[in-house]
C-alpha cells in the first residue's frame, strides 16, 4: 500500500483549494527554563500579557471550525505553562494532530505518564550538543545536559514518538554528525525517514537583538557540517542537482513566500501572524476572529511591491536565497535591504549548482 501524507489527504478533502489552515504553530509562552544563546524570542517574555486558559480554548475552537488539522505547541518552553496538560487535552479532544516542541528539561513524571496514555503525533527535542560542555555552553544552565539525556531515555522507554534536532552554531558545529549518529543509534533509522533534524540558520531576536547572529556559520563551515554525515551530504547534493528555480511571480512583488496559505502562527499574546518573524498583516485574536485574519488579512501581502531600487528585486538568486522581507527587517530594519550573509550563501549555493550542472552535462 502506498503511504500518503496527511497533507496530501487534506488537499483532497479541500478539493485542492490553495488557501486553508492546514497547520498552526502555537507559541504558548516565551518563558523558558534555559537561556540559550541563539533563542529568537528571548527578551519578549511578559507573563501578565499571555493569553489565559479560556482565551486559548476559544481560539482552539475557532481554528478547529476553520478546518485546521495539525498543531505545534511551542514557545519559549511550552511545558512552562501550568495549564499545558489542560490545553493539550482540550486540543486532543478536538481531534487535532499535535506535535510538541520542547527542550525536554521537565518532560518526565506525571506529564510523561499522561502523554504515554494520550500520545502526540511527535515530540521534538532540541539537543544542541552531545557533550555536557558543548550543550551547556549553549543553554547556559548547569546540569541541563544530564536532565535532557535522562528524559530522552525515559521518553524512549515510554515508546513515545521522538525526534531530536539541532541548530548549527559555532559552538556545536563539530558535533552535529555525532548528535545525528546518536539519534540513529538510539531511536532507529528507517529508509527515507530519520529521527533527526538540523537547522543551518540562526536569526536575530524578534525584539531586534542581533546577538544570535554572532554564532552563525559561514558557508564553508556549513559545508563542513554537511560533509560530516553521509545522509546529510547526500540530501544536500540532491538539492544542488535540482533545476534552478524561477522567481514564479513578477519581480516587483516583494513577497515570494506562500507558506501562509496553509500555515499560521499565534504568539503568546494572541497575535495571529502569517510568519513567525513578522508582525505585518497580523490580527489580535482577543478582538478579531481567526477567520478574518487568515482569509482576509493575510492575502493583502500579495499586493505588496518593492518601493525602492533594492538590489534584491532584480537578483536572479532570489528563488534560492534565505532573504525575505521579514528576515531582512529583523536584520536591517528595512524589508527591502539585502542581507550580506544571505547574499553570501545564495552566491555560493548557485556556484555549486552551476558547477554540478556542468559536471552532469546539463
Amino acid at each position: 500500500m502506498k503511504e500518503i501524507s496527511y497533507g496530501h489527504f487534506y488537499d483532497r478533502q479541500h478539493n485542492k483549494k490553495s488557501h486553508y489552515p492546514l497547520k498552526g504553530q502555537i507559541e504558548l509562552t516565551y518563558h523558558c527554563n534555559l537561556n540559550c544563546i541563539h533563542c529568537y524570542c528571548k527578551g519578549l517574555e511578559d507573563k501578565e500579557a499571555e493569553l489565559n486558559t479560556l482565551q486559548w480554548k476559544r481560539i482552539l475552537d475557532e481554528i478547529q471550525k476553520q478546518g485546521c488539522l495539525h498543531l505545534v505547541f511551542t514557545g519559549g518552553e511550552p511545558l512552562m505553562r501550568e495549564d499545558f496538560l489542560e490545553l493539550y487535552a482540550y486540543a486532543k479532544k478536538r481531534c487535532f494532530i499535535i506535535t510538541i516542541f520542547t527542550n525536554g528539561q521537565t518532560l518526565n513524571g506525571k506529564l510523561l505518564d499522561y502523554l504515554a496514555k494520550s500520545t502526540p503525533f511527535s515530540i521534538e527535542i532540541t539537543l544542541n550538543g552531545i557533550t555536557k560542555e558543548t550543550y551547556e555552553s549553549i543553554t547556559q544552565v548547569k546540569d541541563s545536559f544530564f536532565r535532557v539525556m535522562e528524559n530522552i531515555k525515559k521518553i524512549k522507554e515510554k515508546k513515545l514518538p521522538l525526534v531530536l534536532k539541532s541548530n548549527c552554531l559555532k559552538q556545536n558545529k563539530d558535533e552535529i554528525a555525532e548528535i545525528k549518529a546518536f539519534a540513529d543509534d538510539f531511536l532507529g533509522k528507517k529508509r527515507a525517514k530519520f529521527y533527526f533534524k538540523y537547522d543551518p540558520m540562526v536569526f536575530p531576536r524578534l525584539n531586534g537583538d542581533k546577538a544570535p547572529t554572532n554564532f552563525r556559520l559561514s558557508f564553508k563551515e556549513l559545508l563542513e557540517v554537511k560533509r560530516q554525515d553521509a545522509d546529510i551530504w547526500q540530501e544536500y547534493k540532491k538539492d544542488l542537482d535540482t533545476d534552478f528555480p524561477n522567481l514564479g511571480r513578477d519581480k516587483n512583488f516583494i513577497y515570494g513566500c506562500t507558506a501562509w496559505k496553509k500555515q499560521f502562527f499565534i504568539n503568546p499574546y494572541g497575535q495571529l501572524k502569517f510568519c513567525v518573524f513578522s508582525r505585518k498583516f497580523s490580527v489580535d485574536l482577543k478582538t478579531a476572529t481567526f477567520k478574518e485574519g487568515f482569509y482576509k488579512t493575510f492575502p493583502k501581502l500579495l499586493n505588496e511591491k518593492f518601493e525602492t531600487n533594492s538590489e534584491c528585486k532584480d537578483c536572479r538568486l532570489r528563488p534560492i536565497c534565505y532573504h525575505c522581507p521579514a528576515r531582512a527587517y529583523l536584520e536591517t530594519g528595512d524589508e527591502e535591504a539585502p542581507v550580506p550573509y544571505y547574499c553570501e550563501l545564495a552566491k555560493e549555493n548557485a556556484r555549486l549548482m552551476e558547477y554540478r550542472a556542468e559536471e552532469n552535462g546539463d
